[in-house]
């Protein structure tokens, strides 16, 4: 029985099968707690412990960064894949 930040405030739903609450950080109030959306995706990006296995971090549509049909990454994973593609860097090393 999860609890879900919804516009209205903290939501304690009952019931079964519900999804889990998102997991990507907000800033509210100068803190940055969870997001806790009820999540529709699961993180699609390269885990940091087993490189063979997916983050699987639980996603709201908000925080989801779709990267391909089905695949979606959280916004950790989002930034490391678009470090990786080199562009992000491109202008830092001309002198």
């Amino acid at each position: 029985m999860p609890f879900y930040r919804l516009k209205t405030g903290m939501v304690h739903v009952r019931g079964t099968k519900l999804p889990p609450p998102c997991s990507a950080h907000v800033l509210v109030d100068g803190e940055q707690p969870r997001c806790m959306a009820p999540s529709e995706f699961l993180c699609d990006g390269p885990s940091a412990a087993d490189p063979r296995s997916t983050c699987d971090a639980a996603l709201c549509e908000a925080h989801a960064h779709r990267i391909a049909i089905n695949r979606h990454h959280c916004p950790s994973c989002h930034l490391a894949h678009s470090d990786a593609a080199g562009q992000r860097s491109l202008f830092t090393s001309l002198v």
